[in-house]
């Protein structure tokens, strides 16, 4: 089909760097999209692009999101921009995609197909049972500490035979590296895998199979990653791999918004980026549609004295709106005094309550507003959770 606004309708509202985001399908392409600029748009426009230009079958590509929710909500919004299913797309997390895969080569990694996912809990006992098969003392050497460790090194994409020695350190005597290997031992005799095995294995499939590798490198014409700045190095191996022939890998993500580093999270993945794939074309969305100018600059300020990012500039075409301030304050109660009273002067000015949030950082930050709010007799509710005093703990 002719490509224009008429017969992709879908393609109307969005502005320059968007439109040519979804237009650019081949090739690779990395989409610096900042908070706020319309990134989930973006992603499923580019979804429905290539199937209405029929660059690809539905079952032709591979669409990777952070979170079951967002990958329902992706494959409605496409099914309903280009009016056909979009069941067949391989849509869903990483780890969905990776439970497809090996349910379907299980035997060549020595499981059945009906293996068995382990939750934490299960995970925890598992590495106990090698614990005392080693005579590790458990209480010298916390199961959950050696199986975060164990964790990490999966996130790394490392079977137990490339763990370097240097990372092994003190922990559990110089001997994680044997614990993890009868820990893996053990889930295949069980028939079993962890989370962080739903990956590994994919990796070690592809890498010790060549054929298998080659199947899915000519099934996937088009890769599309979300919250890319959020993938670990076992995720970044994987699509490096799946892209390696077609190269047509668009990766959606923002440099400024890694967080996860703490769980494995490489932002190195975007920053290299280009040396990966050579020719590769960058395409800023700057344009900001949640924050007034004065916020927009307020966070630019400081996020631009971050080292390691590829930097891009916020935007809107908003009004300024009002200033950002910022206020240093001694302790939780007086900052609760202060809030307290900007809360009292909102309600002299008619502003209702219900159109005034306060936002903490950790759940119980909020006890010191709490207090505040009681003795003012300000009604106030707790979004995610319990109220202070109502929680367990406090009533016992």
């Amino acid at each position: 089909p002719v490509d224009n606004e008429l017969t992709a309708p879908y393609l109307a509202g969005l502005n320059p760097p968007q439109l040519a985001a979804v237009k650019l399908l081949d090739g690779p392409v990395l989409v610096l999209a900042g908070a706020g600029t319309g990134k989930t748009r973006v992603l499923t426009t580019r979804l429905a692009h290539l199937l209405h230009e029929r660059k690809a079958r539905p079952w032709n590509v591979l669409a990777v999101t952070f979170t079951n929710r967002a990958a329902q909500e992706m494959r409605t919004r496409v099914a309903a921009m280009v009016g056909e299913s979009a069941d067949a797309i391989w849509l869903g997390t990483f780890h969905a995609i990776g439970v497809r895969i090996l349910r379907r080569h299980a035997e060549l990694l020595d499981l059945k197909p009906n293996f068995t996912i382990l939750d934490e809990d299960d995970q925890i006992r598992l590495l106990k049972q090698v614990l005392v098969d080693q005579n590790i003392d458990e209480r010298k050497w916390a199961p959950r500490v050696l199986l975060s460790a164990v964790q990490r090194w999966k996130d790394r994409g490392l079977v137990p035979d490339e763990v370097p020695a240097a990372d092994e350190s003190d922990l559990a005597g110089g001997r994680l590296g044997e614990i993890y290997a009868a820990y893996q031992s053990r889930l295949t005799v069980l028939n079993a895998v962890d989370f962080g095995d739903l990956l590994l294995h994919c990796l070690t499939l592809f890498r010790t199979h060549n054929s298998v590798l080659a199947e899915y490198q000519q099934r996937f014409h088009y890769i599309l990653v979300d919250e890319y700045q959020d993938t670990n190095f076992a995720q970044y191996l994987l699509l490096r791999l799946l892209a390696q022939t077609r190269r047509n890998i668009a990766c959606v993500g923002d440099d400024d918004q890694s967080i996860y580093a703490w769980r494995g999270a490489e932002v190195g993945n975007i920053l290299r980026f280009e040396s990966d794939f050579p020719g590769a074309k960058v395409i800023r969305l700057e344009q900001n549609y949640r924050s007034t100018p004065h916020i927009l600059g307020a966070a630019s300020g400081l996020i631009s004295k971050n080292d390691g990012r590829l930097g891009k500039t916020l935007w809107s075409a908003e009004t300024s709106g009002e200033k950002v301030t910022v206020t240093g304050v001694w302790d939780g109660q007086e900052e609760a005094r202060r809030v307290g009273n900007s809360v009292e002067s909102l309600q002299d000015q008619d502003t209702r309550l219900s159109e005034i949030a306060i936002l903490v950082r950790a759940g119980f930050q909020t006890r010191e507003f709490e207090e505040r709010f009681l003795t003012l007799g300000v009604p106030y509710r707790v979004v995610g959770g319990p109220r202070f005093y109502e929680r367990q703990e406090i009533r016992d």
